[in-house]
């Protein structure tokens, strides 16, 4: 009778306490859910995915725009390189103008002429082809019509990213008289033809590019500027037998008294063009894609030129798309039974009033719908399963926390009725938060513990060990050890009688142990012992000892998980993930030990491999094939040599092989031989079912006879590689020194750039920045100036200083020189004393501390105004920034050049903490037609006038874009329009002042 009322007690207080809590957490997970679905934070984050992807889409297309607009149509300079050779050689009468498009005979000597030019124009804009066709009669009405077949050149570059190789012997002559192409000596194409053959009479080679800008420029019958009637054009099968597409752009070539005889232009090959359209950035698994494509003023029904993304291929070919509007800005169009959404931004290619000007292109970027809101829909799916789980953890946790508190006595009573007289089981008593029932438990639990502690003794301790933990104790005067049970087992020996073990035995059985196992000093004292198990694997073992008077005292542990994970850590820092072999590190590692005995080298050979169907596979199959590409060809690698060789793979296709030990070279290469052979018949079977060899090219380095000293070898090595990959990629070639050597204008720009250095002859030009108000210069540009041979440009200098580790040696005389001479200028009183000084810094290098001083002792009065101007899209160093803020000699004052040309403009202007934002001149550049720009100006002037930043507009060179700078709130105005550099600053040319006066006159500011 007395359990009865506990027992209605407890399930009253386990309902009273479970019943309130459910309905708590239930009210909790209405309020969540409901407060998430009327915040509308799914639509926020399907428009955020709308703006990254146009913002993506954007900067793809100033990127694109640069390209074509900036580099790949800027043929003026070769135009009037072109035409005067034309014209020279009429006068000379060494051609005729009746005759130049008339045969080979009549054009030779003028395209030998050109081909320098042509070459050299085509290497540095890094183009496919570029070519010439003459015509200086009529055209037919249409390019439907036939045409007789015109002289000229075309001459192309398969791979016009890597570097140009000797005596252009990366290209091919697709089209050019015989003459021509016997002079050259360059290879020419499977699809050569001495002519351009159009229409009817060639049936292949696309007329568009000779057609439409001689049409134009023949209708205008007095052309003015050539470029004007430059014209792009999407050519699906350029030229006969090719049906690879290519985008062109032509301009016609104008004697001085403006007759017109052809046509100059430069094509791009698609594959090529899709290299600078990756689709994997705008979304991943090629659910992304990217269009070029042309369309007519006010549509929106584009026809496809360049497309990358196979998600707007229909039957392997670019599908037609028509753009439908949305109110957020973007578009929608469906193909296939699929939604996509795109986004779209026109490539103003032409000149307004050019004959062009009504034919439009845009890029298009576009993901399929469902892929572009995933993340929305996963949100709040995770969001309802977050409040399930947390629905279900209430209940769950109620339940739990309700029976913790109604149970306490229950369980209390039990363990009382489970002690009985003479129990030998000490009881073990629960907390009841009763006050007195808890002290007399706690009493019996330390009545309990003083038992055990004064009953318990070392030796039990080891006996009730686990069997990762053994011992043993040897004592002065016994004679047999006290050994547990499980310390021979632990250390691999089974079957040892411990009842007549005495303590000699003991000893010499453990001395065995010693010789046999070999164990390994840590650095504690202990030793660790590996362990071969009979039923296989391995057992790590540490041991150590101690002497306490007469004892000696030792401890066995089982540490194998600890020591197989460390073990693992190693191999993962040395070795090569995807291949199991050495990494870059673990194999120069290993090769400054062997070169620590030379003698022991003997003869040595140092191999460099690069794949070279890598890329291809990529593009294709996607990197996890790749990887298998790679995999399989370090397989190859490493089964092909020796055991003692050591095999790394350095980077991603790139692979070290060192042979070493040999006595002659005869030896190395028969297994070089061997290893050619191993690589040739390696295939690899592709996703497709196609099966490809695998091909490497690899050059090699001897030790000693090209060098001792494992830097060159390496040096060397890669040298003979990139020769090999450039003349005949899937063959290993020696080292040659000679060639090595003659790489002369190398070697004559870095003399050049060591004496540059060596005698600080850099100098500097500064140009104005002028006040946007007052139209006065409050600030001046130090701009690098170098006149060497071969040394002709800023950028080259910071390319041979980065190649030659040479920056900071840059940056000092940056610094040094551009204070000196602004300094001369202030002695002079050529600039105002009060005017800032822009100096362009490495931003990720930095003036030693003792530089600092020696700059602030010769120019201190100059320095606090000294702006650092950092170039936006160079690496930005938070310790370099930091240093040159903390610097003895800074201002602290920094501005950021060339912003909105990269993709960290946020995040640079964040961490750079700018007092000045120089806007970059490809958002300057024609700023006065394009809203887009104009909004960008806008948006960064309102963020940097609310941070007390000023903004700067550089690379002004017309009237009108000065204008829209000064209505968007720029505060100050830089370049050719206002003035030029010159090593003494000059005026602010009249125009511009008049035109700044006239604007704060009208009072808009």
């Amino acid at each position: 009778m007395s359990r009865s009322p506990r027992r209605q007690k407890s399930r009253s207080v386990f309902y009273t306490i479970m019943l309130p809590l459910l309905l708590l957490i239930l009210v909790e997970i209405l309020l969540l859910v409901g407060g998430i679905r009327m915040s509308g934070v799914t639509a926020r984050l399907d428009r955020n995915a709308e703006d990254i992807l146009g913002q993506q889409v954007q900067n793809r297309r100033n990127y694109l725009e640069g390209q074509m607009v900036g580099n790949w149509s800027d043929l003026s300079m070769l135009s009037a390189s072109i035409n005067e050779t034309a014209n020279q050689m009429l006068r000379d009468g060494e051609i005729s103008l009746s005759e130049l498009d008339k045969g080979s005979d009549g054009c030779a000597p003028f395209l030998l002429a050109i081909c320098d030019d042509l070459i050299s124009t085509m290497y540095s804009k890094k183009v496919s082809g570029i070519f010439v066709i003459l015509n200086t009669g009529e055209l037919p009405a249409s390019p439907e019509q036939p045409c007789p077949s015109k002289p000229g050149i075309y001459l192309r570059d398969l791979d016009p990213a890597s570097a140009p190789s000797i005596r252009s012997a990366d290209l091919l002559i697709e089209r050019a008289p015989i003459e021509v192409v016997r002079s050259l000596g360059i290879s020419t194409d499977a699809r050569w033809r001495p002519l351009f053959l159009f229409g009817e009479e060639g049936a292949g080679d696309s007329y568009a590019p000779l057609f439409q800008p001689l049409r134009a420029a023949f209708a205008a019958r007095s052309p003015g500027d050539p470029s004007d009637y430059g014209h792009w054009c999407f050519v699906s099968a350029p030229l006969q037998g090719d049906e690879r597409g290519a985008l062109t752009y032509s301009v016609p070539l104008v004697l001085e008294d403006g007759t017109i005889y052809g046509v100059l232009g430069v094509s791009l090959l698609e594959d090529y063009l899709k290299g600078m359209l990756p689709s994997a950035e705008l979304y991943s698994n090629n659910q992304g894609a990217y269009l070029l494509a042309t369309k007519e003023r006010e549509n929106l029904d584009f026809l496809p030129a360049v497309i990358d993304g196979a998600v707007l291929l229909q039957d392997g070919k670019p599908a037609k798309v028509q753009l439908h509007p949305q109110p957020s800005g973007g578009y929608r169009f469906t193909l296939g039974g699929r939604e996509f959404y795109a986004a779209l931004t026109d490539l103003p290619l032409y000149n307004s009033n050019a004959p062009f000007e009504e034919e439009r292109w845009g890029l298009i970027g576009a993901v399929e719908c469902d892929k572009l809101y995933a993340f929305s829909g996963q949100v709040w799916r995770t969001f309802l399963a977050i409040a399930m789980l947390t629905l279900l953890a209430g209940i769950f946790g109620s339940l739990l926390v309700s029976r913790r508190l109604s149970n306490p006595i229950r369980r209390l009573a039990e363990e009382v009725d489970r002690v009985r007289p003479g129990a030998r089981d000490l009881p073990r008593l629960s907390a009841t938060g009763i006050t007195e029932i808890d002290r007399f438990s706690q009493a019996i639990a330390e009545l309990s513990r003083d038992v055990l502690d004064s009953s318990t003794k070392f030796l039990r301790i080891m006996e009730m060990a686990s069997v990762d933990l053994a011992g043993f104790e040897l004592k002065e005067g016994d004679s047999a050890p006290y050994v547990t049970d499980n310390y021979f087992p632990l250390l691999g020996r089974e079957g040892v009688d411990l009842a007549h073990l005495d303590c000699g035995a003991f000893q010499s059985l453990m001395e065995q142990l010693y010789r046999e196992l070999s164990p390994v000093r840590n650095e504690d004292g202990s030793y660790l012992y590996r362990i071969p198990l009979p039923q296989g694997g391995i057992r790590y073992v540490r041991m150590e000892g101690t002497k306490d008077g007469g004892r000696y005292i030792g401890l066995a542990e089982d540490v194998t998980a600890t020591t197989l994970e460390r073990l693992r850590i190693e191999h993962e820092r040395d070795y090569d993930l995807l291949t199991g072999l050495y990494n870059r590190r673990a194999f120069y590692r290993t090769l400054e030990k062997l070169f620590r005995e030379p003698s022991a080298l003997g003869h040595a050979a140092l191999l460099m491999l690069d794949l070279d169907n890598l890329k291809s596979t990529n593009d294709r199959f996607g990197h996890d094939w790749g990887d298998q590409y790679i995999r399989q060809a370090g397989q190859c690698f490493a089964g092909a040599v020796p055991g003692n060789s050591l095999v790394a793979r350095v980077s991603g296709d790139e692979f070290l092989l060192f042979l070493h030990g040999y006595r002659s070279r005869e030896e190395i290469r028969a297994i070089l031989s061997s290893l050619t052979q191993a690589i040739h018949s390696s295939v690899f079977s592709l996703p497709d079912g196609e099966t490809v060899r695998i091909s490497a090219s690899g050059g090699v380095a001897w030790y000693p006879d090209d060098s001792k000293s494992f830097d060159e070898l390496v040096r060397y090595a890669d040298f003979a590689m990139y020769q090999i990959k450039r003349s005949r990629k899937g063959e290993l070639g020696d080292f040659d020194l000679g060639v090595y050597n003659h790489e002369s204008f190398l070697i004559q720009s870095r003399r050049e750039f060591l004496e540059l250095l060596q005698k600080e002859l850099l100098t500097y030009h500064f140009q104005p920045i002028v006040d946007a108000v007052t139209g006065r210069p409050v600030a001046f540009e130090a701009l690098m100036r170098v006149d060497m041979p071969t040394l002709r440009s800023p950028d080259a200098v910071l390319q041979l200083a980065r190649r030659e580790g040479r920056l900071r040696d840059i940056e000092r005389l940056t610094w040094f020189t551009a204070c000196g001479a602004y300094q001369a200028l202030l002695d002079r009183s050529l600039v105002p004393e009060d005017a800032f000084l822009f100096i362009n810094s490495i931003a990720s290098q930095q003036l030693t501390y003792q530089e600092c001083l020696d700059l602030k002792q010769r120019y201190g009065g100059l320095l606090p105004r000294t702006v650092i101007e950092i170039t936006e899209d160079e690496d930005m160093d938070p310790a370099a920034t930091r240093a040159k803020r903390e610097a003895p000699s800074s201002s602290g004052i920094f501005a950021l050049d060339d912003y909105g040309s990269g993709y960290n403009s946020e995040k640079n202007l964040l961490e750079l903490a700018p007092r000045f934002i120089k806007v970059d001149i490809s958002i300057i550049r024609g700023i006065d037609k394009d809203p887009d720009k104009q909004q960008i100006v806008l948006n960064i002037t309102r963020y940097a006038h609310e941070r007390g930043m000023k903004i700067i507009a550089e690379g002004l060179e017309s009237a009108s874009e000065v204008s829209c700078v000064l209505r968007l709130g720029v505060d100050l105005l830089q370049g050719y329009y206002l003035a030029r550099p010159a090593a003494v600053p000059s005026r602010i040319n009249q125009p511009a002042l008049d035109l700044i006066r006239e604007f704060r006159q009208g009072g808009v500011r």
